[in-house]
């Protein structure tokens, strides 16, 4: 090598190479011929086999001997999934693998052999299968199988994350279900409740909230099923007292709510649940009890004579006249009080006070007249009848007082008139508020020429109404006069019950104006039945003048109930009203009628605290009209814009009218009442009624409004809305059968 001149470290590192290099080729080539010679082996011992018919041991064969395809494909034909699996992974054909595993069920192999293959839906059934369920949720989640991911890890217990998953697949309800069982398992009672109660599942959200210290949410449920006396029992006995009495209220149980509205401490709704329950004596009281003498005197002087709590009504009065220094008035109570029905004994006690009375304010004839009514009703046996002759001897001896004083008292057997409105003055003078019809143009007012009420014959029936009705109505009594009619009350003997009677009298209006306006009132009315709403009972046409009979209520129109330039004290009086009327208007709107006359002698309020709405005189039928003649009616300070102008009337012209109404009552005065009227309605801005009333809240500023915004699309869409708003305003709270929770 030297001679060559290699270097001796080159020529062995090649030597290296070459011997490595030949070595390795004869390693292989040596491998190779031993396993051809193997498999050639292998080849003809399977196929000795499987001449002998023995297909599993040719496939065990040939395992041995490392023809795995071989194997498998024999394992398969022989029906042996498993052993076929496992020669398929030895061959690492991993899809065949994975499909052979899957049929012999051995699924962690199956998801071995789908892993190795990238075969995520293979994957993700055999790790369900294997119990792998989180791992799977996993692969079903890349997947974006949401719902399935949900249901596998619902599986693994992790029901907080399937929550996720199946909001996220858009399984809302279910997740909504998931979530209330997690808030149970946690003893989150109040939140799983109302997790059940968004999903109507009412017995699930009682059993939860009946874990719960809240009653209300209890209460809740219970109203939701219908269940009212049991919830409002519930909120009495959990000291939810104002909610209990609430709910009483609305079922019409005024008597429970209104003890439970004093031990709230809301003496003003109890003293409302009692007048609705016709309690005027408990009310009156109450009234006296919390100092507010002067309500309580109007509560009990406002008591007809035909109450049977009048006679003990008018006691009281006289006590708080008294207390009052008035003297005279509490004479006139107990005058009152003499002419109702009452035991001998009572009429005599009740005569000695009046008596005493006429003693202070020296009116002997007043008090010679009280004692004579008793002369023949005293005891003879009592022994305490000294005071009588002292009595009788002091009036014989005093000079007569001032006969302005006895302007009370009413001749023996005379008819005591029946007055419309307490507030009469108020109509006439300070607020001209009777209803006029426009007729093309032209104002139509009652004609002058007829005076009704002058009786012309025994039975008392005045000119211009027919006498011949006289054999089925008694003891009538006219109880005032309108735009186009003159009503009466009377006793219809047929049917036994009082009733009030209208009469059309010429005059009114144009003769056919009149007439269609009259029939409209009866057949529009009477086609009505909604307790908010006076009832038509019988119509007719006597001798040429209309006539119709409708429901008698004994009580005053809400003027009577509304002073002037102040607004009504009571919130929960005109809360009570304008939800009535809201009702009444909401039916009658319903079938497609609307009143167009709303103003507050059109709403009667009875003595039981009903509101009814009466006199649809005006009203007409959303599709109906006069035809080719035009015709504008109403009461100008009422009236919508839409009715001045001539543009078509909808229910929104009686919304307009209401929220008149609303601006009354919350102010003490119109929005407007000078100048000309029908242009401020269609033109000026509705003046800040916080101007009248600085204690009004931003909140019932707004209610009123929306009632008086000049265009009708802008107004409240019905008058249940305002009630709502209203309600909203004035109190805040949620009303009994709310669904929120």
């Amino acid at each position: 090598m030297d001679e060559l001149g290699l270097d001796p470290r080159i020529v062995s590192a090649i030597v290296t190479v070459l011997v490595l290099g030949g070595g390795g080729f004869f390693i292989r080539w040596w491998v190779t011929r031993l396993s051809h010679q193997e498999d050639t082996k292998g080849t003809r011992a399977v196929e000795k086999a499987l001449s002998q018919g023995d297909g599993v041991a040719a496939a065990r064969i040939a395992t041995d001997h490392g023809l795995f395809e071989r194997s498998a494909e024999l394992f398969e034909r022989e029906g042996r999934k498993l052993d076929a699996g496992r020669a398929w992974r030895k061959a690492q054909k991993w899809d065949k693998a994975a499909t052979c595993f899957s049929a012999a069920k051995d699924w962690d192999s199956a998801a071995f052999c789908y892993r190795k293959c990238d075969d995520d839906a293979g994957l993700l059934k055999a790790l369900g299968h294997a119990g792998q369920f989180v791992e799977a949720a996993k692969i079903a989640n890349r997947l974006k199988r949401h719902v399935e991911a949900g249901d596998l890890l619902m599986r693994a217990g992790m029901k907080s994350d399937a929550v996720e998953m199946f909001r996220k697949g858009g399984e809302a309800r279910r997740a909504l279900e998931v979530s209330a069982e997690v808030r149970e398992e946690k003893g989150d009672w109040e939140a799983a409740g109302k997790t059940w109660a968004k999903l109507d599942e009412w017995d699930k959200a009682l059993a939860a909230f009946e874990r719960t210290d809240d009653v209300k949410l209890v209460a809740k449920v219970l109203i939701k099923q219908g269940r009212l006396d049991e919830a409002a029992a519930r909120l009495a006995k959990g000291g939810a007292r104002a909610e209990a009495a609430a709910l009483m209220e609305q079922q019409g149980r005024y008597r429970d709510a209104a003890r439970l509205w004093s031990k709230s401490g809301d003496i003003e709704r109890a003293i409302v649940c009692l007048t609705k329950e016709g309690d005027r004596v408990a009310v009156i009281k109450l009234r006296a009890a919390q100092g507010d003498t002067a309500e309580a005197l109007r509560v009990a002087e406002s008591v007809p004579e035909t109450n049977p709590h009048f006679a003990e009504s008018m006691q009281l009065a006289a006590d708080l006249r008294e207390e009052l220094g008035d003297a005279k008035g509490a004479l006139h109570n107990l005058y009152r009080w003499l002419q109702a029905p009452q035991s001998d004994a009572d009429r005599v006690a009740v005569s000695r006070r009046a008596a005493e009375l006429c003693i202070e304010l020296r009116q002997p004839r007043l008090g010679r007249l009280i004692l004579e009514r008793i002369t023949n009703q005293m005891d003879t046996e009592d022994p305490d009848t000294t005071w009588f002759e002292s009595l009788r001897q002091q009036f014989f001896e005093m000079p007569d007082g001032d006969a302005e004083q006895l302007s009370f008292i009413t001749p023996v057997g005379a008819r005591r008139p029946i007055v419309a409105s307490a507030v009469e003055a108020e109509a006439t003078e300070a607020f001209p508020e009777g209803t006029v019809a426009y007729v093309d143009g032209k104002v139509a007012r009652a004609a002058p020429a007829k005076q009704v009420g002058v009786e012309t014959d025994i039975d008392g029936w005045p000119e211009g109404v027919p006498v011949s009705l006289g054999r089925r109505y008694k003891g009538l009594e006219q109880l005032g006069q309108g735009g186009n009619g003159v009503v009466f009350r009377a006793t219809d003997s047929l049917l036994g019950r009082v009733v009030v009677l209208k009469f059309m009298l010429d005059g009114a209006m144009p003769s056919d104006v009149a007439k269609r306006y009259f029939e409209r009132e009866i057949k529009m009315a009477a086609s009505l039945s909604h307790p908010n709403i006076v009832h038509i009972y019988d119509m007719g046409n006597e001798d040429g003048v209309p006539w119709y009979s409708m429901e008698y209520v004994e009580g005053l129109p809400l003027t009577a109930h509304m002073p002037v330039n102040e607004p009504v004290a009571d919130r929960i009086f005109l809360m009570s009203v304008i939800e009535q009327i809201c009702a009444a208007l909401d039916h009658a709107h319903g079938h497609g009628m609307l009143h167009r006359d709303i103003k507050p002698d059109n709403i009667l309020i009875a003595v039981d605290g009903t509101a009814k709405l009466l006199d649809f005189g005006l009203a007409r039928a959303f599709d109906d009209g006069f035809g080719e003649q035009s015709v504008l009616a109403g009461t100008p300070y009422y009236m919508a814009p839409e009715q001045i102008d001539g543009s078509d009337v909808d229910h929104r012209a009686d919304i307009y009218a209401l929220g008149v109404i609303l601006y009354r009552m919350f102010t003490g005065r119109l929005p407007f009442f000078e100048g000309n009227i029908f242009v401020a309605h269609a033109l000026e801005p509705v003046p800040d009624p916080t101007q009248f009333n600085a204690a009004l809240t931003p909140a019932v500023t707004a209610v009123i409004l929306h009632c008086l915004q000049k265009k009708p699309a802008d107004r409240p869409r019905n008058c249940g809305q305002i009630k709502i708003e209203l309600h909203e305003a004035l109190f805040g709270h949620m009303r009994p059968g709310s669904s929120q929770f």
